[in-house]
């Protein structure tokens, strides 16, 4: 008797060949590209991107290797030389500010805080372990936000017609009065649930680290931070567009907006405490090279090769599997900076009236430094969204010119996972194409409904289903091209 039969393995065995097949042929197929071809793909897709999003504003500069082979100023009252506040990004200048006192001698990174400070920095409920550098370089310091500290840092430039203001208590104190505050048991800002985990446990993003990490600078030195900044970073890396107060730059400050209802609406020009960065994407990029360089700017060391490569290390790790976001998707912390999927490093920062991202790849040698002049944390709901995904877009403009196969790369384990799935699900069922064939189907619909609400898992779905439902439908033709026999 000759009965139809079909184990279906050698199908299996050439559906994953061609999968991994693809995967290397795609990535074998992204080299390095000369700056040439970049500009002229920059060149074609940034404005159009922009255009595209209401920003009043943006700023963009992209480095490949030793050069800034790009920048371009776009929207209302803007040059390469105006300046933004870059928000958050400002930490990882203050984590070099810091890793430069460590190779000077001035700092241990294991040492407790308190022997850099005149004034306690202890858990409340760990008061035996130790709050080092590393940890607040880490953000692995048990410590949360302080009361107010929005307040504070902003001057209550918003109140009281978008936050409120705790009052001049609160704003007259100088740095040093508002950390002993925030931070002494007693203090008039003090407050035991800013502690969180014990210190070393587990990652925490707290916006109030950096502020005594900031002070920490000052104190050792002897210099306030502007002043160390100025000497130490900007004027070694030729950073002539940064500064700390708006009045250096009055005649070329960007004016911020925030987004309510769709629109974009002036906000005071705002200068905080005085230590908050103002600066443009170019001089930021100057920075993103010398990282690049393992540290060396000309003849300027701004870092050890070896400290660069400790301060780019995760001293956290996140899961990131299936993970969905407009940002790259981040897999852990470092010191003072975030590290992506893709072997991409950076940060991102977000204040009143400006959004900032700064992103470098170590591997390719490229980077880039995106600013824009409107942001939503005033308004917040969708409004914050929409400005938050128009910066995103023009990220991921850049990254699919800068790194074209980098979905498929930090995508291929996830949807090899679904491959894996249905192909041993259609093994089992080998012997009902039809079935196989009509999930295949379903899977595929499904997985590309779904890539709108999250990539990776419809990526998988739709992968998986295409898969299936080739397989399934070889089987259905097999099966109708052997005739069944039977016993004579």
């Amino acid at each position: 008797m000759l009965a139809y039969s079909s184990t279906g393995k050698p199908w299996l065995h050439v559906i994953l060949s061609v999968f991994l097949i693809s995967l290397c042929v795609a990535c074998l197929a992204d080299g390095a590209r000369d700056s040439a071809s970049l500009v002229a793909d920059l060149d074609a897709e940034l404005p159009v991107v922009v255009a595209n999003g209401n920003s009043p504003s943006t700023q963009v500069a992209v480095v490949q290797r030793d050069q800034i082979i790009w920048s371009q100023a776009f929207g209302q009252n803007t040059s390469p030389h105006h300046v933004y506040m870059n928000a958050s990004v400002q930490k990882m200048f203050t984590a070099v500010a810091v890793l430069q006192l460590v190779e000077r001698g001035f700092v241990e990174l294991d040492a407790d805080v308190q022997e850099y400070l005149p004034f306690a920095v202890q858990h409340p409920r760990f008061p035996k372990t130790p709050i080092t550098v590393r940890m607040l370089l880490a953000q692995r310091s048990g410590l949360a936000d302080f009361p107010h500290q929005f307040a504070w840092d902003t001057g209550c430039a918003f109140s009281p017609q978008y936050r409120s203001c705790p009052g001049d208590n609160v704003l007259a104190l100088s740095h040093e009065a508002f950390l002993r505050a925030s931070l002494v048991p007693g203090g008039s800002n003090y407050d035991q649930q800013t502690w969180g985990a014990e210190p070393g446990q587990v990652y925490y993003y707290s916006v109030s680290a950096y502020p005594l990490l900031r002070y920490l600078v000052s104190h050792v030195t002897g210099q306030s931070y502007a002043e160390y900044m100025h000497e130490n970073i900007f004027d070694p890396l030729e950073m002539a567009n940064s500064g700390f107060s708006v009045d250096e730059f009055a005649e070329r400050h960007t004016i911020p907006y925030t987004r309510i209802d769709g629109a974009n609406i002036e906000l005071p020009i705002w200068n905080g405490q005085g230590s908050m960065m103002h600066t443009t994407a170019e001089d930021m990029a100057k920075f993103m090279q010398t990282l690049l360089n393992d540290g060396q700017h000309d003849d300027f060391q701004l870092l050890q090769s070896e400290t660069v490569a400790l301060m780019q290390q995760r001293a956290s790790r996140f899961k990131v599997f299936l993970k969905s976001s407009d940002d790259l998707p981040s897999t852990g912390f470092g010191l003072g900076l975030i590290s992506f999927r893709g072997g991409w490093l950076g940060f991102g920062g977000s204040a009143p009236g400006y959004q900032c991202l700064l992103r470098y790849h170590p591997s390719r040698q490229v980077g880039y430094v995106i600013l824009v002049n409107v942001n939503a944390i005033l308004g917040g709901g969708d409004n914050y969204e929409s400005a938050r995904r128009e910066i995103y877009a023009v990220q991921d403009a850049l990254v699919a010119i800068l790194d074209p196969t980098l979905v498929i790369r930090y995508r291929a384990g996830e949807v090899l996972i679904f491959v894996a799935a249905g192909s041993v699900w259609a093994y089992f069922m080998r012997k009902k194409p039809r079935i196989v064939v009509a999930l295949g189907g379903v899977w595929s619909l499904f997985g590309g409904f779904w890539m709108f609400k999250s990539i990776p898992v419809g990526l998988g779905f739709l992968v998986m289903g295409v898969i299936v439902l080739v397989w399934g439908g070889i089987n259905l033709v097999k099966a109708r091209q052997v005739p069944l026999e039977t016993d004579v």
